[in-house]
Order: structure tokens, then C-alpha cells, then sequence
């Protein structure tokens, strides 16, 4: 399976220690260099070398970044995109709409940090998605609380609703 990933699902997954579920999950997960880039600048969040996991890959950014849909998204999202792209990608992770929106309107397949944390529930490795998903949004990961809870109420976990 080829699974490419944009910056903010490894800075969400870090901020609550749950970067593993990653690979996890996948077993083996593309970067672009500019999303191995943007990591490594660094911010309120901090993610591990990323190059250490012999889990990611890093390919080299794709020169020819002037596709015309994707002139709205930065740099790293025109990236993962070009990738999925030129690897024929099973899956793409990325949070942010217009790109999500993008790489959907392409024909990937599309999951994202909230995704990553309801599947990581459905195969057992978290108890609950719910206390994951706030705990992202605690930290300055912008979600919508409303979509946080339809997702919880999907995975069946009551406990959470209407708190």
C-alpha cells in the first residue's frame, strides 16, 4: 500500500505521544522533502527526526510544481499531491480542506489526523478516540469539536456524547 503523508497529522499525532500509530497502522509511510522540511523547522509542537524512523521514506521533491489546480496550496501540499500522483498513491494524509478536497477530486483516497485516530479505535490500539481527538485540539490542533463528536458517535462512543 502507498501511503503519502503531508506535514500536520505527524505534528498532531506527536503532540499526544501517538506518533507510532502511524506506522501502526501502515507499516510504511512516503514523505516529500518539503514535508520532512516543514517538520524540521520546527514549532510549538515537537516532532522526532522523522529520517530516524526507518518506517518513512523521504522522496525527493518533484520539480514540476506548477500543476494548475494546485496553485492555492503551499508548497508541502503540492508535494504529497505531485506524489500521489506519480506513485499512483492507495491513500493520502492531509488535514487541510482545500488540499483534502484536491486530492478527493483527483480520485485518492483521503483520511486525515481524526481519521488516523478513528482507525487506530476501530483496530484496538487507543481505548477511545474521543479523549485523543480533544487532547489534539487542546494542544492547537484546530478540529472542529462538532465533527470530533460525530466521529466519536460513530465509533459507538457514547460516553463522550453531549460533554
Amino acid at each position: 500500500m502507498i501511503v503519502i503523508a503531508n506535514t500536520t497529522p505527524f505534528i498532531s499525532l506527536a503532540a499526544i505521544g501517538k506518533l507510532d500509530l502511524l506506522e501502526k497502522i501502515y507499516q510504511s509511510i512516503i514523505i516529500p522533502e518539503a514535508v520532512f522540511d516543514e517538520i524540521q523547522v520546527g514549532g510549538n509542537i515537537t516532532v522526532p527526526n522523522l529520517s530516524s524512523f526507518n518506517w518513512i521514506n523521504i522522496a525527493p521533491n518533484i520539480s514540476d510544481a506548477e500543476h494548475r489546480m494546485l496553485y492555492q496550496l503551499d508548497f508541502a501540499e503540492k508535494q504529497v499531491i505531485l506524489h500521489a500522483m506519480k506513485m499512483n498513491a492507495h491513500l493520502v494524509i492531509i488535514d487541510e480542506r482545500l488540499a483534502r478536497n484536491i486530492a478527493e477530486y483527483i480520485g485518492f483516497k483521503v483520511k486525515g489526523s481524526l481519521g488516523i485516530l478513528a482507525e487506530a479505535k476501530k483496530k484496538n490500539l487507543i481505548p477511545h478516540f474521543y479523549p485523543c481527538a480533544i487532547e489534539m485540539k487542546q494542544k492547537g490542533i484546530r478540529f472542529s469539536e462538532k465533527l470530533i463528536n460525530e466521529i466519536a458517535r460513530t465509533l459507538g462512543e457514547k460516553e463522550f456524547q453531549d460533554k
